[in-house]
């Protein structure tokens, strides 16, 4: 495939996409890191920075997130949610679905992954399309989402990779795909606020419930087994009662 065309981010039509909603956005040519800037400040409920281009992306664990300039979607936002601290391991869960259901608005081959991976299902090796980094911070918690628009196979940072490009979605408008997950996370993280239980949407989209997995800690300790579901913090169940609250996931196909 090759390079595609694609439009700069516009506030002026973030702002009429987003009217009705409680999000501030603001656009930026070049930043650090969308994420470091908002954790670094005293946010306000609801307020966005989106980047043309990231010099020092953050990805989950501290890892580089890598993207050419207006190629990907790269936006952090800030919310305070309305429910006990012990269950905001529930926020990354939810801007995962966010972002899987307006992507299958368009063509129905995404799904999440635990805790923070959104996955192609028809790439080679379910290739990751969009990543998900969430961080507590004062009052509430910033969750930076880098989606990969209109990379081609030679711009993807890495061999997992994929894009929305290389998938031959049609709809390419980054503040479309801005606006519409903004909203659909609103929407969720109000049902939740609420009390909904969410678990059985989230498995009916996850890669992950349902497939034998290695969840590699940080302590350098291996759980394996069959993952079954989600718990009330949003950890990952695995069978034999076991409750992930983080960790590496690797799927282990058969």
């Amino acid at each position: 495939m090759t390079g595609v065309e694609i439009s700069l981010l516009d506030v002026k039509k973030l702002s009429y996409l987003l009217v009705e909603g409680y999000w501030q956005v603001s656009v930026v040519d070049e930043i650090e890191s969308t994420q470091t800037y908002l954790t670094t400040k005293n946010p306000m409920h609801g307020e966005v920075i989106a980047a043309e281009f990231q010099r020092a992306g953050r990805g989950r664990l501290d890892r580089s997130f890598d993207a050419q300039k207006s190629k990907s979607l790269l936006f952090s936002f800030y919310v305070e949610p309305k429910r006990s601290r012990s269950e905001w391991g529930w926020i990354p869960l939810i801007a995962g679905m966010a972002v899987e259901s307006v992507l299958n608005r368009q063509k129905n081959i995404f799904f999440t992954k635990w805790p923070n991976d959104v996955l192609v299902s028809t790439s080679p090796a379910n290739g990751k399309v969009a990543g998900i980094l969430s961080e507590t911070h004062s009052e509430g918690v910033v969750v930076g989402i880098g989606i990969n628009v209109a990379m081609n196979f030679n711009e993807i940072p890495v061999p997992t990779a994929t894009s929305l490009a290389m998938n031959e979605i049609p709809e390419l408008d980054r503040n479309f795909y801005l606006a519409e997950v903004l909203k659909e996370f609103a929407k969720l993280l109000s049902a939740w606020e609420k009390f909904e239980d969410l678990s059985e949407r989230y498995a009916e989209r996850s890669s992950t419930i349902g497939l034998t997995v290695e969840v590699h800690g940080l302590d350098g300790k291996i759980e394996s087994g069959k993952a079954t579901g989600i718990g009330p913090g949003g950890e990952l169940i695995l069978e034999g009662e076991r409750h992930i609250y983080s960790g590496d996931v690797i799927h282990l196909y058969t």
